[in-house]
């Protein structure tokens, strides 16, 4: 073979392997792409599915803080309960989009409070501060939301959160109790 030909075949497969070279960088790059719009859209949806939970958490504590305050003033009607269960499941609704394990605790652990309000003092303690405990559990949660979406650590619960919680758990444990006897007396 001489080397015109050569030098020909040399330049034929040259340009061939560069335009292979070329395609599948082509290719390459394509896919980089559409898998970087992929995760951007996703990212984007994730991003206002968190927004939204954000809101209707904000809203739903502002909705249920606002039925307290009308009913403490008994200016709500009486069947106003399931307006609350309503509201409180839109909360927990928005506590399951959250990433945040403590955030989502603390979320779940307030609507438990806020649906059995009329258990978070003992017995033996003055009921006539039922209604500032109810507030100050409100308070509490919708102070966490606010620390959460700064980006801050959620701060520990205030007395008044403990204290309404621990009155509504115990009453949860001994109704939990109780369901149990009936269960094993059935038996």
């Amino acid at each position: 073979m001489d080397s015109t030909v050569m030098a020909g075949w040399i330049g034929g497969l040259s340009g061939l392997g560069g335009a292979a070279v070329g395609a599948a960088g082509a290719v390459w790059g394509a896919w980089r792409q559409q898998k970087h719009e992929r995760d951007q859209a996703r990212a984007d949806r994730e991003h206002a599915q968190h927004d939204s939970a954000y809101e209707g958490a904000v809203q739903a504590l502002f909705s249920v803080k606002a039925l307290f305050r009308r009913q403490w003033r008994r200016d709500v009607d009486k069947d106003w309960e399931p307006q609350l269960l309503s509201e409180l499941d839109r909360l927990r609704l928005a506590a399951l989009s959250f990433t945040s394990t403590d955030l989502r605790t603390r979320l779940e652990e307030g609507v438990e409070i806020l649906t059995y309000w009329k258990k978070t003092t003992h017995t033996e303690i003055d009921h006539g501060n039922r209604p500032r405990l109810v507030i100050k559990v409100i308070e509490h949660l919708v102070s966490v939301l606010g620390e959460y979406r700064r980006g801050t650590e959620i701060s520990e619960p205030p007395v008044d959160y403990r204290s309404a919680k621990e009155g509504v758990f115990l009453y949860i444990e001994e109704m939990e109790a109780e369901v149990e006897r009936d269960r094993e007396s059935n038996a």
